[in-house]
């Protein structure tokens, strides 16, 4: 017999006793367990002994005492699951409206039925009733997991609270979240980030600020809040591929010492951040961006090799803020990597600036000379705008002529005559005194047409 037919209890309720065994003998042909009533009365009774659930009531509308309509709104209280159908005559359209009102029936039957008819209807709806049971299921097998997941992500706060007063409260955050959340699914994204940053100390704070910058990002460009969620949590968890790897290799990676082997490994973190996330309802997207945070505009990235718009635009928003930190924020070899292509390619030294304002001109010095190549130059652009906007000032070098020169001003290049005789180095500090000099030495014709300035 069929084990799945045979877990389903069927309820005929009618006063004609032929009408209760004709409905008997063809429904228990099909595997099904039936329960017979006379009377709405004894059906109600019937209804409460049951300790499985009834899966389907077929009441008759004209029954003395309680008709149809008045049995089904009763039995509706006691097992609002069960699929509720009526058995009425062609002439009783105002009992069908007024059981659909009361009793919230499913469907109607008029006598005399078709057997094959309605064997098909009750199949039917015992596969609306089965879907409604499975989603049930899968609804406290969710509440369980988020359950046991809020309690993970509370251990986890804690052992995050020594390591990191910047994670603690990146978890309070989460905390507040979690309340809000009915499904609790930004808790599990955030508490993957925080695992993520855990595991790998050099990380540390570098997902949040990323999803802040890429979000901002985001938002100017004027993509609906939807998307900018989606592209919000892929910041967030764009190296959550790396969780698996030595820490050996992120400080290989992040100080430049990597074999190509080594390389090779961690460049397969955007697909397994993508298969991480393929386990989590309605994040294919945010995977697609986790797979494509590397692609280059020129097609030389990795791991698919997109070119220009073939990269979701969610993902050029986080490749460019992921670079920006890393030059910003990262490790001391990969910044002094940065600041060294920045200091030749300029031919300036670090005297008179700070190290924020060398790391800032790094930063724009980079994108400016990877725009079309590893950046969308419009979107490098963009990103440029959003800088401004956080209130970054990118010092630039300004050409002017000698009489724009004022005290204060910082000469960038060294000063030579037309002969090549030397005047000046560069990042000179120039006073009222040079000033005068190099006038005395312009009055001798031996002054360049041209002088290179800080400007901001």
């Amino acid at each position: 017999m069929d084990k799945e037919k045979n877990r389903h209890i069927i309820l005929f309720v009618d006063d004609e006793e032929a009408i209760l065994k004709s409905l008997a003998r063809l429904f228990r042909r099909h595997g099904y367990t039936i329960l017979t009533a006379s009377g709405g009365e004894e059906a109600l009774t019937l209804i409460g002994e049951q300790e499985k659930k009834i899966s389907v009531i077929i009441s008759d509308q004209k029954m003395p005492k309680m008709n149809g309509a008045a049995f089904l709104e009763k039995a509706k209280q006691i097992c609002p699951d069960a699929i509720r159908f009526l058995l009425t005559g062609y002439s009783e359209m105002g009992a069908i409206v007024d059981a659909v009102n009361r009793g919230e029936i499913h469907r109607y039957l008029t006598k005399p039925w078709n057997d094959d008819e309605l064997i098909m209807q009750v199949k039917t709806a015992l596969d609306h009733y089965d879907l409604i049971e499975e989603n049930k299921k899968l609804m406290l097998l969710t509440r369980k997991q988020n359950k046991q997941l809020f309690e993970f992500g509370r251990t986890m706060e804690k052992k995050i609270e020594e390591r990191s007063l910047e994670i603690v409260e990146q978890n309070k955050k989460l905390e507040f979240l979690n309340k809000e959340l009915e499904l609790g699914l930004l808790n599990t994204i955030r508490a993957f980030g925080a695992l993520t940053e855990m595991v790998n100390p050099y990380m540390k704070g570098h997902g949040k600020r990323v999803s802040s910058l890429a979000v901002e990002l985001a938002r100017k460009y004027g993509l609906p809040e939807e998307e900018v969620t989606q592209i919000e949590i892929a910041a967030i968890l764009h190296d959550i591929g790396t969780i698996g790897f030595a820490n050996e290799l992120i400080e290989k990676y992040n100080d430049n010492r990597c074999s190509k082997e080594e390389m090779d490994l961690y460049r397969s973190h955007p697909v397994e951040g993508q298969s991480i996330l393929s386990f989590i309802n309605r994040l294919d997207e945010v995977g697609l961006l986790i797979r494509h945070h590397h692609e280059q505009y020129d097609g030389k990235g990795y791991p698919d090799g997109l070119i220009e718009t073939e990269i979701p635009l969610g993902a050029r928003f986080i490749a460019i803020s992921d670079v920006y930190d890393r030059i910003i924020k990262g490790s001391n070899k990969k910044k002094t990597s940065y600041l060294e292509k920045y200091l030749s390619g300029r031919n300036i030294s670090r005297e008179h600036f700070s190290e924020d304002e060398l790391l800032q001109q790094a930063a724009l010095f980079h994108f400016k000379q990877n725009s079309f190549t590893k950046y969308d130059p419009d979107i490098v652009k963009l990103f440029m705008d959003v800088l401004k906007d956080r209130g970054v000032n990118f010092a630039q070098e300004k050409q002017v002529a000698f009489e724009v020169l004022e005290p204060g001003m910082v000469i960038t290049r060294a000063i030579y005559t037309p002969k090549g005789r030397f005047i000046l180095p560069q990042n000179t500090e120039l006073t009222e005194d040079l000033l005068k000099k190099l006038n005395i030495i312009l009055e001798n014709n031996e002054i360049p047409d041209a002088f290179f300035i800080i400007a901001k």
